[in-house]
């Protein structure tokens, strides 16, 4: 067991070696890059507590503390009275929150155990599993920007067609509405194309005063639906094959002062979603000895696109590489206590594995079979210190989780300390 256990530690303290030593460049503030890191974060703390095979109703929401108080203080803004009033609170707004992130995640989870079979001496654990979800990241902070990058001030759901001719377009001037722009200069002329620009007015502005803040922003809304199926084969090997589809539609944008003057939504879902429905799959290929446990995997690996709404010019702006991940553990167990150290890392596409690891440890004390228990989860990455307590109560979960973070700024903003609340049903 002793021999075992420095193993393990041996192995965990090579790939916290190796993954601090793919250090990503730092680069200026892209919320999408940013929300793919921060949301991949997130699904390694809920991969690290699995769903059983039972049925399952699970609901998990996560926001830093003070969401509330950022969209409360925008609506505000297009109450007062006055389109310079509007513009000159706006403009406070900006600066009071600027450099900071604003997060929030909800997911529900629904899932149906079916009959466990064996195939090839494999023993198959299937499940059936249904997931909605909405994440959104706001980055408010001060930016400089050129004319060629005017489209980032247009929401990511305008029609191609629009896009294109802004860009060919003369420049609006501070404070012009972006796509009014386009036909009071005559940059188009089109009937139908000057009716589709109507529908934009009075929600792009280009700013007024360089040196104030700008709000990055980014939402998407995901579903999912499929088939499950955990394997194990002889003692030593498991992991597990998922199937389903993945339906997905984002939006992204920069939020001046005058466009949040005009409705104070930080925020706009826009008016043509780019829904893009992919069949995908995981993959995870596990290796056991004793207590101690490794695997990698491939996570949301696209096999095939079943529908999407590019006809009309949008596209996913999350775009459709899978997430690889790398993860080892070993479970020690003293006097009815469970003590499990881990480490991993993980990577998509606009970050690294140094950007993704973390390192961390559960202590956990169960009883009846682990089905009452306490369970104390202490975990660092390269931003935040995670503590997370949470109970096991026969049939029901319920986990807190709280995220402080250990750097003062990360791409101009400040990382925010984040609150999670975790409720779980299991039968």
């Amino acid at each position: 067991m002793k021999n075992r256990f420095l193993f393990a530690f041996k192995i965990l303290v090579l790939l916290a070696s190796v993954t601090f030593l793919a250090e990503a460049q730092s680069a200026e503030y892209d919320v999408v890059k940013r929300f793919k890191i921060l949301e991949d974060k997130f699904a390694t703390h809920d991969m690290l507590t699995p769903f059983g095979h039972d049925f399952i109703f699970d609901i998990n929401l996560l926001v830093n503390k003070n969401l509330t108080t950022v969209i409360s203080d925008a609506k505000d803004v297009s109450k007062v009275e006055g389109d310079a009033a509007k513009i000159t609170a706006g403009q406070a707004f900006l600066r009071k929150y600027d450099k900071t992130e604003q997060n929030l995640r909800v997911r529900l989870t629904l899932g149906a155990p079916l009959p466990t079979f064996h195939a090839w001496g494999v023993k198959i654990v299937p499940d059936l599993r249904i997931a909605a979800s909405l994440q959104a990241l706001l980055g408010i902070r001060s930016e400089t920007y050129t004319f060629a990058q005017i489209l980032n001030f247009v929401g990511s759901d305008v029609p191609a067609v629009l896009r294109n001719a802004i860009l060919s377009c003369s420049e609006p001037a501070a404070g012009e509405d972006i796509v009014k722009h386009l036909v009071d200069a005559s940059c188009i002329t089109d009937p139908t194309q000057v009716a589709l620009a109507q529908t934009y007015y009075n929600q792009y502005f280009r700013p007024a005063d360089s040196s104030v803040p700008l709000i990055s922003t980014y939402a998407k809304g995901e579903g999912r639906a499929g088939f499950y199926f955990n394997y194990e084969k002889g003692e030593h090997f498991f992991g597990n094959f998922n199937l389903y589809g993945l339906g997905r539609a984002d939006i992204k944008s920069i939020v001046s002062a005058e466009a949040l003057a005009k409705d104070g939504d930080v925020i706009d879902l826009g008016k043509e979603m780019n829904t893009t429905v992919n069949l995908a799959a995981d993959y995870k290929f596990g290796y056991k000895n004793g207590n101690l446990l490794g695997f990698a995997s491939i996570e949301e690996l696209k096999i095939a696109r079943m529908t999407d709404n590019e006809s009309k010019g949008v596209t996913l702006n999350y775009g459709e590489d899978p997430l690889i991940r790398l993860h080892g553990e070993y479970l020690y167990k003293f006097v009815g206590f469970d003590l499990k150290p881990f480490a991993g890392t993980h990577l998509r596409s606009g970050y690294g594995a140094g950007d993704g690891f973390y390192a961390g440890g559960d202590v956990g004390y169960y009883v009846w079979n682990d089905r009452i228990g306490l369970r104390f989860r202490g975990m660092l990455d390269k931003e935040h210190l995670t503590i997370s307590p949470a109970a096991k109560l026969w049939f029901m979960h319920i986990e807190y989780m709280l995220k402080t973070p250990l750097k003062s700024e990360v791409d101009g903003v400040k990382p925010s300390t984040l609150h999670s609340l975790n409720f779980r049903l299991f039968f």
